[in-house]
């Protein structure tokens, strides 16, 4: 058997490929294409209807049920998500908690769209509240439901970001990039974060409702965009001209979190509008990622946390 080594696996499309290979795509692809039970409880039957309109589309309806009375009395082991509308304050919300016991955190939502006048700021707001509940339901959120694919995108690229960079903070990962090439061939722990980028582009090919039953076919597609360690050298080069230096050199958490979010928003990209992202598209992710990236706030515990106030929250606009 020949050896394996990181630089191989992450220099060349072939290389790439040798990576995917190692990768089980059966329980995100049986995941995503299962569509989630969704409840709404409120009050009002009018109420509700039209705020998961607003909320999921137009023809969402169909896929939600409602509850307007016996609220406290939701089958937990039924649904996937739980969304509570209660402008009027009665308690509702208190009460389906109850009733989901210690499933409530992964599947209750509390919705504002119940109430007239809102922006849409507090719609991009209730769709992330959405999406952001459970990450494994995330990419089927975006592939059921139009309206939320921006929003599912978004948290699928920034929660495999986060990860990476907390990844990259407790392993081996190198902290500098010497001569901007050496962060590819410095260490195994890159792989790690290649597999996890490989998991998240193919969450985003289903949030895109892209037919998930030839991984291969998905990747070999966007190999060029996210395969190639061509891509991580012009990332690095990229963010060292955005981000600030420290003696020198660049942060190893800040060129992974600004690595995996770039390569997320270009796999977005050319699902979205069936093309490859162009260079000036490539610095302008970067630029915005690493803006986003001097704002983390890293510490020795799970979590690695983000200025939300500094995330972008836009989609991925051609670039003139």
């Amino acid at each position: 058997m020949p050896k394996f080594s990181p630089l191989g696996a992450l220099g060349s499309v072939r290389g790439f490929m040798s990576v995917v290979r190692e990768v089980d795509f059966d329980e995100v692809r049986g995941r995503a294409e299962t569509a989630p039970a969704i409840l709404l409880v409120t009050d009002d039957q009018d109420r509700g209807e039209r705020a998961v309109q607003r909320l999921f589309g137009d023809d969402a309806v169909a896929w939600v049920d409602f509850r307007t009375s016996q609220f406290g009395d939701v089958d937990r082991s039924r649904y996937d998500l739980v969304c509570v509308i209660d402008p009027d304050g009665q308690g509702i919300l208190s009460e389906v908690d109850r009733s989901l016991g210690e499933d409530g955190s992964r599947k209750l939502v509390f919705l504002k769209s119940g109430k007239t006048g809102q922006s849409d700021a507090q719609l991009v707001q209730s769709r992330d509240q959405l999406v952001a509940l459970n990450p494994d339901l995330t990419p089927a959120l975006g592939r059921r439901f139009p309206e939320l694919r921006l929003a599912a995108v978004r948290a699928i690229v920034d929660d495999t970001a986060k990860a990476n960079a907390q990844f990259s903070l407790i392993s081996n990962v190198p902290a500098m990039v010497p001569f901007i090439g050496g962060l590819v061939a410095a260490s195994a722990d890159l792989i790690v974060l290649t597999k996890n980028q490989v998991m998240m582009v193919y969450k985003i090919a289903a949030a895109h409702e892209k037919d998930l039953s030839d991984q291969m076919r998905i990747m070999r597609e966007l190999a060029p965009v996210v395969g190639s360690g061509f891509v991580w050298r012009t990332i690095a080069r990229e963010a060292a001209s955005f981000l600030p230096l420290a003696a020198g050199t660049v942060p190893k958490v800040a060129i992974a979190y600004v690595g995996t979010v770039v390569l997320g928003r270009a796999a977005d990209y050319y699902y979205r509008y069936g093309q490859k992202p162009t260079r000036e598209h490539l610095r302008e992710f970067t630029k915005r990622a690493s803006e986003t990236a001097s704002r983390l706030r890293i510490s020795r515990g799970d979590e690695v946390a983000v200025d939300q106030a500094a995330h972008d929250r836009t989609g991925n606009p051609p670039v003139s």
